[in-house]
């Protein structure tokens, strides 16, 4: 059975999304809606739609489409969510599930009362070295793990909503570091402190941070590292993941298709079919979990955590101390 999914927010990324599904599309229809009915119609008929709609209550009411891809600013993801649980629409969410805690929770209560399945749309988890990363770990190739290090430095200017506090919930990490926050959470365990620091800001007229560098600890022990700007002079190599362990090391590129081991005496290459954005697995595990009536991977729950970190990272900042998380 198809995925009959409607993109909510004909934006950038929307148009990054459904060009990833590509490859995919005998197992996905897909449907846009955008309060410009002709932008509407341009991304549906640019990108092989079924339909498009001029109003997302318009799409959440047909009987054509099964689910949501909420792809709007944050400060909108509560209202739109509201919008498709009132017509049991499934959503398939943008990161992050929202900008404050109190937001958060809402969606997650609106997806419960609805009976609709909720699932954020953290796309890195399901990068092949990410997922090769977090196997490896488990089955103990690595030893004990000491060190998780993230790293992204990236030229970005944000502007209009993304350079709106309260719209965007903080800065860059918030928007894009979450990525990181998750991933970090997913190869080690849930950390239980986190100590953050802003980097002095490369672009003028900022609202929020451009760079930060953030510091975690787990329960066992694992230290874990981010360091995630948006105001590099120029592009560096892609965001690289490294894991540290008693016995091996493991290193990669987000969107990259390849993950190295490195075993002190000698190293290993594992290679994997090419797919910089991991959007296509997401989505099919979106599916997945609708057809099965099952827990998707990426729920709100996990989203509702990985918002936790970014925002005592925010607490960590403002009062120089490191921040507990429950």
């Amino acid at each position: 059975m198809k995925l009959k999914l409607c993109v909510i927010g004909c934006g950038g990324f929307a148009r990054i999304f459904a060009d990833s599904l590509t490859a995919v599309r005998d197992r996905v229809d897909l449907y846009f809606a955008s309060r410009d009915y002709n932008r509407a119609k341009s991304y549906s008929d640019e990108f092989g739609g079924l339909g498009y709609f001029g109003s997302y209550e318009e799409a959440a009411a047909s009987p054509d489409v099964s689910a949501l891809y909420i792809c709007t600013p944050h400060d909108l993801h509560l209202e739109h969510t509201l919008i498709a649980a009132s017509e049991k629409k499934h959503v398939l969410l943008e990161k992050p599930i929202a900008p404050t805690m109190e937001e958060a929770q809402s969606v997650i209560s609106a997806a419960k009362d609805a009976g609709i399945k909720l699932m954020v749309a953290e796309n890195y988890r399901f990068l092949a070295p990410v997922i090769k990363a977090h196997e490896l770990i488990r089955s103990g190739i690595v030893g004990r793990v000491r060190l998780v290090q993230l790293q992204e430095e990236f030229p970005f200017d944000p502007s209009s909503w993304r350079n709106d506090r309260d719209r965007n919930g903080g800065g860059v990490f918030i928007d894009g570091g979450i990525h990181k926050a998750s991933v970090l959470a997913f190869l080690s365990e849930r950390p239980d402190q986190v100590y953050a620091l802003q980097v002095p800001s490369g672009n003028s007229g900022l609202d929020a941070e451009d760079g930060i560098i953030v510091t975690t600890r787990s329960p066992n022990g694992v230290v874990g590292v981010i360091n995630h700007t948006w105001s590099a002079g120029k592009t560096t190599e892609r965001p690289w993941v490294s894991v540290t362990g008693t016995l091996a090391s493991l290193h990669f590129q987000m969107g990259s298709s390849w993950l190295k081991i490195d075993y002190g005496t000698s190293q290993e290459t594992l290679i994997f079919e090419d797919d910089r954005r991991g959007i296509a697995s997401m989505v099919l595990e979106f599916g997945r979990s609708i057809l099965e009536d099952d827990d998707p991977t990426m729920t709100g729950d996990e989203g509702l955590k990985d918002l936790t970190l970014v925002l005592k990272a925010y607490e960590s900042i403002q009062s120089g101390l490191p921040e507990k998380l429950a």
